[in-house]
């Protein structure tokens, strides 16, 4: 069953469930991003050797601090744990011993940033309180090498995520009654790991780009 259709039918009981359709929107979304990021597993088991030498750049034009969490040891492990994550689950084998491509990252590059959300709601005793919301960006890039011949290709690979104001009822607020209204506004805050958790997502993407360079090799 193809997952496109599967995304369909969740989103058709939502429906039938009466869900809200902002909320039906949001899955929806999150579910075509989620589609857009899949690879499609190779037709055979291709070999691959991972270049570890990844240069990691750090930009911290903000007032939070996240980014300093990890080293830059901490960020290349994670970002490869997350491609091979990738690639166990599209037939490609990490082999140092006889690789049929050679992967090199060429650049991760992580930015970290700040900005402000005041709340814009009369019926909120929050009205006009500001928000400092940080975002986290992440770039990687590299090259694909198909070594019987050394042709090389390239790839690139995106991931940003920031924190949010939320007005949406918690668990406990649902269990109490309260927040009825949604008009008690908090921060969705990041973890304290957060700057390096999402450097394994930016592996999976990058991981996700060679697959899809090492399928166009194979045509």
């Amino acid at each position: 069953m193809g997952l496109i259709y599967l995304q369909v039918r969740i989103l058709d009981q939502l429906m039938l469930n009466s869900i809200p359709m902002k909320a039906i929107v949001s899955l929806g979304l999150a579910l075509l991003l989620t589609a857009c990021y899949m690879s499609k597993s190779l037709d055979k088991e291709v070999h691959v050797s991972i270049d570890p030498n990844i240069p990691v750049s750090i930009f911290n034009n903000g007032n939070s601090n996240f980014s300093a969490a990890g080293t830059e040891a901490d960020y290349q492990q994670k970002f490869i744990e997350g491609m091979k994550a990738e690639f166990s689950s599209s037939q490609v084998v990490v082999d140092d011993a006889n690789p049929e491509f050679n992967v090199r990252i060429t650049e991760l590059l992580i930015t970290e940033s700040t900005s402000t959300e005041t709340v814009s709601d009369t019926t909120s005793e929050q009205n006009g309180m500001t928000f400092e919301l940080t975002k986290l960006d992440y770039q990687a890039k590299g090259t694909l090498t198909r070594l019987k011949d050394n042709v090389v290709y390239n790839w690139s690979a995106s991931k940003d995520d920031e924190e949010k104001v939320k007005s949406n009822r918690t668990v406990i607020q649902l269990a109490t009654g309260g927040n009825k209204e949604r008009n008690e506004y908090r921060e969705k805050e990041f973890s304290s790991n957060e700057a390096v958790d999402l450097a394994w997502n930016i592996g999976r993407r990058a991981g996700n780009s060679v697959v899809k360079e090492i399928q166009r090799s194979l045509k």
